[in-house]
Order: structure tokens, then C-alpha cells, then sequence
């Protein structure tokens, strides 16, 4: 079976896939995909799986669009990508126009084309290239005269000259590499717009070979200050050729997947969110680290605060992001909150002297409203909701909520 099929993460596949799908994605399990009762589900991660065959299974996170309809997933997938770009540099690779411009594609036909176009603006520009030790027989003298071999191989020719010279070539590493990321993804290629930005892609790399140790090449690799147009090309070459910052995994039956953990991605996203969309706080990620414990005069447990946020050298406010649906109504006091990150954020609170903390999960029908704890010895606690297609409003309403606890 050829083509693409579409779901959401924890979805079944239903009766998409054909028995031969069913035995070349079962070695995913439990790595990436899920066995749901003898039916294959996906997991908690999003992107693209492409097998041998030519099956793209797409993911994408369940996003609440506000009652919304999403014929063909266009806006689920459009808020996705959008959440993607705070990803490790990703605002550079997925530029808004490029998301716009392939709406209705899947995110595979996306990804590409956005490579594709990266590798045509480098070619354009001129390949780098390097000084390379070239040995060769000559009918001139060039370089310099390699007496040994000259007398062996042209003792009885004297209008040959066995020489060695420096040439100017376009094979060197990083070049390497993205020829043959170019080679890996041609099966994949589906629309024809990618088939003619490959086309010309490949036009331009013909006279540099294919690697033959790409890892030994991405080592020795290096993007100076003169290749500034191979930065973009080589994030996505780690992605296709080594799934760089991304989930891996082994199946023989794969061939390009780019998988995505949702939760450190709602993690970036609602950090950039806080630094792009108010000025009040300085916003700090994955700090302060602060050790919890000490044992025999030594630190041990270290603190790392998905969020905070300081006003001057205090921290105010800490949050933690947590990608997973709670309830938010109902009789149940505790809502779907795990316990263990009511203690955690207890922890944090106490330790840094916050005004308050939050645990931030994405807004769903379930949950559209704060909820507010107190713990024992006065300290807040805030769930909040945070709508993922509408950041700006989201950080507006988040800190609202935050200040409130901090002036009651």
C-alpha cells in the first residue's frame, strides 16, 4: 500500500492498514507505536513514519481548535507546525510563508520542501569547496614532480609526468552529506513542485559523491562563518540522515521518520510564548537549578523548573508544562493531577519563595478554566489552560491568574 494516512496520537489505525502495513510498523511497538487491543495505535509522539513500501503514517497532537471543524486536519496540522518552529531552531527551518504556502500537505511534503528549497538557495549561492592532494599522470608538469613514481611509471615517456597538485573540489563533507539526503528522499517525493525543486537540487550536487561513512562526515563537517547557507541545510540533514533532537528508534522496515515528543514541544512553545508575548518577567528555562538535598556536605537532586519567571534576581512565579488532557470538571477534588507533580511544585515553591506556581496543560472541552489548590501552609497552586492556537490571549490569562494568587 502506497499513501498517507492520518491520525492523531493514542488514535488506532482502524482498518487503514493492509497486513503487510501491520507487520513492517508492529516492530515500532512499544518504542513509538502502541499495540491498543490487538489494534495499532499511535503513542505520545508526533511526525512522520515512512516505511519501504511507500506508507507515510502521520501523527499529529490532539489540539483543541474551540469546537472548530478540521476537514482534511489543515488546522490541527497548521497549529502544530507553528508550536514546531520554537523547536531547537526550527523558526529558521519552517518559516511562517513556507506553512501557509503547503497548508493542504502533509507534514512529510512539508519538511521536504522546506529542505529543498535550503539546499537550491545554497546551491545558488556557489558550493563550498576545498583544497584536495590530487596524484595523476600528465601530459604537462603541474604541482610538483614525484620523482619515485615518475621514474617508475614514465622512465621510457618523456612527454609524461607523474605529478602532484592541490585542486579546488566540491567534495568535502557537508556536501556529501546532503547529496545523500537528497538521494534518501527522493522516493518519498510526491508533489510536483518538490519534484522539481529535487530536480534541480540534484542538477547542482551531480559532481559531489554520495558518503560512504556518514556519520565519520557529520563529524568531521563544520559550517564556518563563510558557509552561512549551509546552516539550515545541515539542521535538516541531521534530521533525515540521523533524526537529530528527535526520537529514535530501529525497524528495519522504516526509512524517514521524524517523530516529535509532544511534551517537550508544548514545553518550548509555552516558554517562547511567555518571552515573546510579555515584558513584565524575565523568563528563565530549565532554571534555577538548585540542589534539593545535601548528603555528607555534598548537593545532590537537582532542581530544573520547566519555567520561572523573575522580577529582578527573585523568582516570582514558577511553571511546569504538561502535555496530557485533565478534567476540569467534575467531583473528583484532584482532576487528573498526577500527585507527583503536586509535590514537585510544592518543592519548587518552597524553595525559591514563589508568589505562587502553576502546572500549565493544554486548554481541551475538559479543561478551559483554572484551577486553584492550596497546599497546607498557604501556598498556591494554579492549573492552568493554555490554548496553544492562541498563545498571545494565553499568556495574558496565565499571568492574570498568577498575579491574582500573589495579591490576594
Amino acid at each position: 500500500m502506497s499513501g498517507v494516512i492520518t491520525i492523531r496520537e493514542h488514535e488506532g489505525f482502524g482498518k487503514q492498514l493492509t497486513r503487510q502495513d501491520v507487520a513492517e510498523l508492529k516492530p515500532l511497538v512499544p518504542t513509538v507505536l502502541k499495540d491498543k487491543g490487538g489494534e495499532l495505535a499511535a503513542g505520545s509522539h508526533v511526525g512522520i513514519i515512512t516505511t519501504r513500501r511507500g506508507l507515510v503514517c502521520e501523527i499529529l497532537p490532539k489540539i483543541d481548535l474551540g469546537g472548530e471543524t478540521d476537514p482534511g486536519h489543515e488546522k490541527t496540522r497548521r497549529a502544530f507546525l507553528r508550536m514546531l518552529r520554537c523547536w531547537r531552531g526550527f523558526n529558521k527551518s519552517l518559516p511562517e510563508s513556507g506553512i501557509r504556502a503547503m497548508r493542504h500537505f502533509p507534514m512529510l511534503d512539508i519538511f521536504v520542501r522546506q529542505f529543498l528549497i535550503s539546499v537550491n538557495a545554497l546551491a545558488r549561492s556557489g558550493l563550498a569547496r576545498r583544497y584536495i592532494p590530487i596524484e595523476e599522470n600528465l601530459p604537462c608538469l603541474r604541482g610538483r614532480l614525484l620523482f619515485r613514481e615518475q621514474l617508475r611509471t614514465n622512465h621510457s615517456n618523456a612527454a609524461r609526468f607523474f605529478v602532484a597538485h592541490d585542486v579546488l573540489s566540491v567534495n568535502r563533507p557537508a556536501n556529501r552529506l546532503i547529496r545523500t539526503a537528497l538521494a534518501r528522499l527522493a522516493p518519498a517525493i510526491r508533489s510536483d513542485e518538490n519534484t522539481r525543486l529535487l530536480q534541480r537540487a540534484h542538477a547542482a550536487f551531480e559532481n559531489v559523491p554520495a558518503t560512504v561513512n556518514p556519520q565519520a562526515d557529520w563529524e568531521r563537517h563544520h559550517v564556518d562563518r563563510c558557509m552561512r547557507l549551509y546552516a539550515p541545510v545541515m539542521r535538516w540533514v541531521g534530521l533525515f540522515l540521523f533524526n537529530h533532537g528527535l526520537t529514535t528508534f530501529s525497524g528495519k522496515h522504516t526509512n524517514i521518520s521524524l517523530l516529535f515528543p509532544m511534551e517537550k514541544v508544548f514545553e518550548n512553545f509555552v516558554a517562547h510564548s511567555f518571552s515573546r508575548f510579555q515584558q513584565r518577567y524575565r523568563v528563565a528555562v530549565q532554571h534555577p537549578q538548585e540542589k534539593l538535598a545535601t548528603i555528607n556536605g555534598k548537593g545532590a537532586f537537582t532542581t530544573k523548573p520547566d519555567i520561572a519567571l523573575k522580577d529582578g534576581g527573585r523568582v516570582r512565579f514558577i511553571l511546569d508544562t504538561k502535555w496530557k488532557n485533565i478534567e476540569g470538571f467534575g467531583d473528583d477534588a484532584k482532576h487528573g493531577i498526577d500527585q507527583a507533580d503536586m509535590y514537585q511544585l510544592y518543592a519548587y515553591g518552597k524553595l525559591h519563595r514563589c508568589d505562587a506556581v502553576a502546572l500549565v496543560y493544554p486548554r481541551s472541552d475538559q479543561f478551559r478554566s483554572q484551577l486553584r489548590y492550596r497546599f497546607f501552609d498557604g501556598l498556591e497552586l494554579i492549573c492552568l489552560p493554555f490554548d496553544v492556537t492562541r498563545p498571545q490571549e494565553s499568556v495574558d490569562l496565565c499571568l492574570q491568574s498568577l498575579e491574582e494568587c500573589a495579591g490576594r
